[in-house]
């Protein structure tokens, strides 16, 4: 477990220290400090660390029973991404800090559960190319080793 420990927390903070660096603006107060931080945690970290817990325990992802593929992380993934966007509008409310028109509101609340799409199919489109490369190597390997 302290072999896979390393590489998760790796890949969960270089995002967050990337953004720290390449953004001068998060420094100059700090809202947009812990702004920018829970943004690079809700839309990089959510679906890297989905595709980790994938990649190093798939039998979440299956189903106990039958064995086949399972929607439930899936759905817990999404329910979880909803909630998050919907609770961040209301503080914004709360706070007063929101478009006049009330349009963000509706697309939070309406809508809240696309946001982390955007993301997720990239980082997620990738992490499937870093498996198929992973196996077309592994195959390879076991056909040197015959």
């Amino acid at each position: 477990m302290k072999k896979r420990l390393i590489p998760i927390t790796l890949l969960l903070t270089v995002p967050i220290v990337l953004v720290l660096i390449f953004d001068p603006a998060s420094t100059l107060s700090l809202r947009n400090f812990l702004g920018n931080i829970s943004g690079t945690i809700f839309f990089i970290d959510f679906p890297i660390g989905m595709c980790l817990l994938h990649y190093y325990f798939p039998q979440f992802f299956r189903h106990r029973k039958s064995g086949h593929y399972s929607i439930v992380p899936w759905g817990i993934f999404f329910l979880l991404c909803w909630g998050l966007v919907a609770l961040g509008m209301f503080l914004e409310t709360q706070f007063e800090r929101y478009p006049e028109n009330g349009f963000s509101i509706v697309c939070a609340y309406l809508f809240g559960w696309a946001y982390i799409w955007f993301t997720m199919i990239p980082i997620g489109l990738f992490y499937l190319l870093f498996r198929g490369i992973q196996k077309l190597w592994q195959k390879r390997r076991e056909k040197v080793e015959k």
